[in-house]
C-alpha cells in the first residue's frame, strides 16, 4: 500500500469514528462501514516490502489509534464481566457503551494517533 492509499484510509476511518462520536452514524452503520479496520487490511510490517515497511512506520501510530478502536469494538463485553445485562437490554446497552468508550479514547487521542505497541 502506498502512502497516499493508506493515509486516505486513515483518513477515511478517522472520518467514521468522527461521524459516530458526534452521534451521526449509528452503532450499526458505525460497525458496517468500519468493517473490521485495521485488521481487514495486511498492516503489518511482517509481511511488507522494505517500502512498504517505511511507509507503515510513518503512519505507525495512526494505526495504532484504530488498534485500540478495533480493540473497543472486539471488547465490549467480556465473560469476566460482573454486571448481569438482561437479554432485552442488551440491544441498547452495547452501542452506548461503544459510543462512551470510543468517546473516552478519541477525548485522549484527539490527533486519531496513539502510541504504537508493535
Amino acid at each position: 500500500m502506498t502512502e497516499s492509499e493508506l493515509s486516505a484510509l486513515l483518513d477515511a476511518h478517522n472520518g467514521l469514528v468522527t461521524a459516530f462520536v458526534d452521534s451521526s452514524l449509528t452503532f450499526a452503520e458505525f460497525i458496517s462501514a468500519y468493517d473490521h479496520f485495521p485488521h481487514s487490511y495486511v498492516l503489518d510490517a511482517h509481511s511488507a516490502t522494505a517500502e512498504e515497511r517505511a511507509v507503515l512506520r510513518m503512519f505507525a501510530r495512526r494505526i495504532a489509534f484504530h488498534l485500540r478502536v478495533a480493540g473497543v469494538l472486539s471488547g465490549l463485553r467480556s465473560a469476566d464481566d460482573p454486571v448481569d445485562i438482561p437479554y432485552g437490554d442488551a440491544g441498547r446497552f452495547l452501542p452506548a457503551v461503544a459510543l462512551n468508550r470510543i468517546r473516552e479514547l478519541v477525548a485522549k487521542c484527539p490527533d486519531f494517533e496513539a502510541e504504537a505497541d508493535f
